[in-house]
């Protein structure tokens, strides 16, 4: 496997088309090398980057304690194929010399909702550092996982608005025995968290069963009650959306998602589930 942090090297494997991409910050998990495999599988010369991107955190103390274990991450990533790993320092990603105005992008509506509300300038600094990778790696296929649901659609925008001719791919949410998404997030957790933390996959589970059963107000009410159960827990929110404009369900929508965040002491956690 290529290990390496320039830009340079990574050009060079242009030539080795069709690339599949893997961009993650690190402290990489099942998740993470679900989306490895699913590029190998289709027979793909495989990038990952690892990259802490700093303009994704609206919370400074969040970026700061974001755990890093790179010799971890690095045997991870060659026990499933990957061919190349790319991890850049910052100055690599953000270079002074660049057209910072290109990378600069408005994602309207979808940005200001559920995530991009409690999460101020985040999908900003999501689609930046995307599409500066993309111009890096140079990917036909590129894998995300659906626990980042709205960012998935984000970068989704993304490459339908600049025309780029890569296809994104969303990768199903890889979850713990308990049912507790797998996230970088999670290694925080105490033991005692982690047993309450799988409150969010039951309220996900149950919503779902209830779904067109109960109004949409009263699954939310009812998920509500349940966090306020334990004071440890912040419910940020809670909501079913149309799964194509993050709007409100209605009757109709052809695609619909229970969306949650939600703090557990200091640790937040966001999850979804596909309700129809």
């Amino acid at each position: 496997m290529i290990i390496t942090n320039t830009r340079t090297e990574i050009e060079q494997i242009h030539a080795l088309k069709p690339i599949g991409f893997v961009p993650t910050m690190g402290a990489l998990h099942d998740g993470h090398l679900q989306l490895v495999k699913a590029s190998k599988d289709r027979g793909l010369y495989t990038v990952a980057s690892i990259f802490v991107n700093p303009t994704q955190f609206n919370d400074p103390t969040d970026f700061e304690k974001y755990p890093i274990n790179h010799e971890r991450d690095i045997e991870a990533l060659k026990s499933v194929g990957c061919d190349a790993v790319f991890i850049p320092i910052v100055d690599e990603v953000y270079r002074k010399s660049d057209d910072t105005s290109k990378y600069k992008h408005d994602f309207g509506a979808i940005e200001r909702v559920y995530e991009g509300a409690h999460r101020p300038g985040h999908f900003e600094g999501v689609g930046r550092v995307v599409h500066i990778l993309f111009d890096i790696v140079n990917p036909e296929v590129a894998f995300f996982g659906e626990k980042d649901f709205q960012q998935l659609a984000v970068i989704k925008m993304l490459v339908s608005m600049l025309k780029m001719n890569v296809e994104i791919v969303g990768v199903p949410t890889v979850r713990e025995k308990s049912g507790l998404a797998m996230s970088s997030r999670n290694e925080r957790l105490t033991r005692e968290q982690k047993k309450k933390a799988t409150l969010i996959f039951e309220c996900l589970t149950w919503a779902k069963n209830e779904f067109g059963k109960q109004s949409n107000n009263l699954i939310t009410v009812e998920v509500a009650k349940r966090f306020r159960t334990d004071q440890e827990w912040q419910l940020e929110y809670f909501d079913l959306i149309d799964g194509i404009s993050f709007l409100p369900a209605k009757d109709d929508s052809h695609s619909v998602r229970a969306v949650v965040a939600a703090k557990l002491g200091e640790i937040r956690l966001i999850d979804n589930m596909k309700i129809k």
